[in-house]
């Protein structure tokens, strides 16, 4: 009898042991398809040059780095582990119902859930790379289908399993689960009625020309309207074409050799910081509020003297995981307030531009002005800048110029978020007594020829792709600039144009004024402007033929990783990078530079819209000042 029994418990554990065994098996097959698409697309990882790699292994150093290594794959595990569970859960109760074997339940099962998930992520993220390799799948409609399905099948085999009794339990849950995810997407803030004291709302646009923005006003309803009552500087200008040293010149009112944010993810240890605007203002009573969603060349952060700043976490693993990032499960939840906590580095990033969430942006916004003192907020919009990607395009635009097309279609993107953040500003009273200013840290060349110039007697072409590059450039070079002041949440400014030429650098003496006397007058620092370029790598130099693996092979021996995980250059490169930078004056009538190419000074005129015109000989006095603003970089 005992040899009976023994039989039967070991006949038991060797049936149990199978069936275990065989259930591994499904579950790894579904991870192993789930996973397929994310390891066949090409990633930072995967570039074998001897610096890329060597960049990788120092920021594998930082513990901040290894932490959010850690946090990723542990977000990872748990976000498929209840996928499996859902689904398992399904085929054994599909296999008891329909007496079909559990092993043949559950492979069918996690089949379905595989194509679901694939399919239901092509329907929401349509700019997803994860079903690339998977072309039959990647099918907005096959995911209602198959959406609607799934949907049925779990009342089914929940009713028929547990009885329609309990479904209504089922049903308080699952609008009860809805209810909160539609919390942790949204707001979930009170709103506060603003003090009376005015506020200053700076709405920054990244790559929007001046060119681009005059032309395309009927695209852009939005900005349309906000800066319809503006008083609009028609000749606006960029010290420095690049993000990073373009802000920190608006918020110190000083040129990058001063302030020393001379490129973008310059060493913050090297760049002024102490008597920025901010501070200033919070000095005063304000709450000061940086927002940006894209950080990969600025880190502006609270020590720019500001109380908060919204966007992604900064630093070398927004390079890296955005790729591993884009999967079904990972996109779903970047929709969601957890996503800050469990995927920061994908967070509201319109890098991410397959799962970046334009309306959770913007809400993180309004959150962060919901506050009973002055708000000083000033917040930069990146989704129009190179490449142009984004889900979020609210109009199909067809140019001639394929690249002047995609950033209409992203900018009407950016549009829409404004339309929405002023909306939200002005019900929660931060209009009724508010500077409003739009502007663009710098624009962007497309490659359209702007004008030909006779250099040395042959002909140059003025031309060019994206930003910082050519200081000739009026596409890459002049910014959008433009002033409201809101009285009860309506405009009062009488619309007027300025043709005299501004600056980023005459800002800050703007907003002070405007707090001082609730006038906004914006008076140029100094009749003509030193303008300079960024670095110019040469894979960056034509969309063309842009390559991301090229970029990274070119650039990684200029960068380090701190102990914060952030990326940032590296100091003894400083001069040599400095040294390559192409130096002028902008005056009204005329552009004087310094081209380190050819080691020469050059001088054109402008015309009346600032296009360079003819060569003429330098003047002494401009000479002498690019000579002087060099020598701080090269001495």
């Amino acid at each position: 009898m005992q040899g009976v029994f023994l039989l039967y418990g070991v006949s038991s554990i060797k049936q149990v042991l199978i069936v275990a065994f065989k259930r591994w098996i499904a579950w790894g097959g579904f991870l192993g398809l789930y996973f397929l698409p994310m390891l066949l697309e090409p990633s930072p990882l995967s570039i074998g040059d001897s610096r890329v790699r060597m960049l990788l292994d120092e920021a594998l150093l930082s513990p901040t780095v290894r932490e959010d290594l850690l946090l990723f794959l542990m977000t990872n595990t748990i976000l498929c582990a209840a996928a499996l569970a859902c689904f398992t859960w399904l085929a054994r109760g599909l296999a008891r119902l329909l007496g079909v074997s559990p092993a043949l339940s559950l492979l069918v099962a996690l089949l379905f859930g595989w194509m679901l998930l694939v399919s239901t992520n092509a329907w929401f993220f349509p700019r997803s790379n994860y079903s690339i390799t998977l072309s039959t799948l990647d099918s907005a409609l096959l995911g209602k289908i198959l959406l609607g399905i799934f949907v049925a099948l779990l009342v089914f085999v929940y009713i028929r399993v547990y009885g329609a009794r309990h479904f209504s339990v089922l049903a308080g849950v699952l609008i009860c689960g809805g209810f909160s995810l539609g919390l942790l997407s949204l707001s979930g803030a009170v709103s506060i009625n603003a003090t009376s004291k005015r506020n200053v709302i700076i709405i920054g646009v990244d790559s929007l020309s001046g060119d681009v923005f005059d032309r395309s006003l009927d695209l852009l309803p939005n900005l349309a309207q906000e800066t319809v009552h503006a008083t609009h500087y028609t000749r606006a200008y960029t010290p420095l074409g690049r993000t990073f040293p373009a802000w920190v010149s608006l918020l110190s009112g000083r040129s990058p050799s001063e302030h020393g944010a001379v490129f973008n993810l310059r060493n913050m240890d090297h760049v002024q910081k102490d008597g920025l605007l901010p501070a200033e203002l919070r000095s005063k009573g304000y709450r000061a509020v940086f927002a940006i969603d894209e950080r990969r060349f600025s880190n502006i952060d609270e020590s720019f003297g500001f109380d908060q700043v919204v966007g992604p976490k900064p630093g070398v693993l927004d390079f890296v995981l955005q790729a591993p990032t884009d999967t079904p499960l990972n996109n779903l939840l970047l929709q969601t307030r957890l996503g800050r906590i469990l995927l920061p580095y994908s967070y509201i990033n319109s890098a991410a531009h397959t799962n970046y969430s334009s309306d959770g942006f913007v809400q993180s916004v309004l959150n962060s002005s919901t506050v009973d003192r002055p708000l000083f907020l000033a917040v930069h919009f990146e989704s129009a800048h190179f490449p142009f990607k984004t889900r979020h395009a609210r109009a199909k635009v067809q140019r001639e110029n394929s690249f002047l097309a995609q950033q209409l279609e992203a900018l009407t993107a950016v549009d829409h978020q404004v339309g929405q953040l002023m909306s939200g500003l002005r019900k929660k009273g931060m209009l009724d007594d508010a500077l409003v200013l739009v502007l663009s840290d710098h624009g962007e060349g497309l490659g359209d020829v702007e004008s030909v110039v006779m250099l040395d007697g042959q002909p140059v072409q003025i031309s060019g792709f994206g930003h910082g590059a050519n200081i000739l450039s009026d596409r890459q070079n002049r910014i959008v600039l433009a002033a409201t002041t809101y009285k009860n949440g309506r405009p009062v400014t009488s619309s007027s144009s300025v043709s005299e030429q501004v600056s980023l650098l005459d800002v800050r003496g703007a907003v002070e004024g405007y707090v001082r006397t609730g006038e906004f007058t914006l008076t140029p620092q100094d009749a003509c402007l030193v303008v300079e370029t960024g670095i110019r790598f040469h894979a960056t130099s034509d969309y063309r033929t842009v390559s991301e693996v090229e970029i990274a092979q070119q650039a990684a021996s200029y960068y380090e990783v701190d102990a914060q995980g952030r990326l940032r250059i590296r100091e003894d490169r400083i001069g040599e990078l400095l040294a390559s930078k192409d130096i002028g004056l902008r005056c009204r009538d005329r552009i004087t530079w310094y081209e380190a190419a050819s080691q020469r000074i050059l001088s054109v005129s402008l015309d009346e819209k600032g296009i360079p015109a003819q060569q003429q000989l330098p003047r002494d006095e401009d000479v002498a000042r690019i000579v002087a603003y060099r020598n701080r970089y090269v001495h």
